[in-house]
């Protein structure tokens, strides 16, 4: 599968890039625990991104980028699109398609600089942060292969194939028809 990047995406996660360095700058000048947290919390640095991403799309597009709703991942699974179309809500996994503690890393070591770079962020957000809606059970299989984590098991990722993780456990992942950047 190869990832195809959209003309709203690069517009939303560019400004989204705007909005993350700016709102970082000012996190800096915030007392050291509080650094310390937002550098070391894939959490609390995940609701940021998408906090940003969010804004940015509501301001550019006056879209809902709601992490709930189906349009807010740009893949799903066959199982999950049918459970979705049945109203069965209650069986979705939002995951990333990368692992976040990945890419996170390489973005607060760029925003830490005095100078962050804003292509490279905006070049790290729009390759990696992306998700998909899979069910409960292919959850489990990426942890029964020990991929919740990590991309690949005992060698080193290549960085390049984006969906490696799903392929070696068979979770089929396809365009998400109600995604809203599209």
């Amino acid at each position: 599968m190869i990832k195809k990047i959209t003309t709203v995406e690069k517009k939303v996660y560019r400004e989204a890039t705007k909005w993350l360095i700016k709102n970082y700058q000012a996190i800096k000048l915030m007392d050291p625990e509080s650094v310390y947290t937002f550098e070391n919390n894939t959490n609390f640095i995940q609701g940021f991104v998408y906090r940003c991403l969010k804004s940015s799309a509501t301001e550019i597009f006056e879209l809902d980028l709601n992490w709930n709703n189906i349009g807010a991942h740009k893949y799903v699974t066959p199982d999950a699109l049918e459970k979705y179309l049945n109203n069965k809500k209650s069986s979705f996994i939002k995951e990333h398609v990368v692992c976040k503690n990945i890419y996170f890393k390489e973005i607060i070591n760029e925003l830490k600089k005095d100078s962050p770079n804003e292509e490279k962020v905006f070049d790290i957000l729009l390759k990696y942060y992306f998700t998909a809606l899979i069910t409960k059970e292919e959850d489990k299989k990426l942890d029964e292969k020990g991929l919740r984590r990590v991309m690949v098991v005992n060698e080193e990722w290549d960085g390049e194939n984006l969906f490696v993780r799903y392929e070696c456990t068979g979770i089929n992942l396809i365009d998400n028809p109600y995604y809203v950047f599209k």
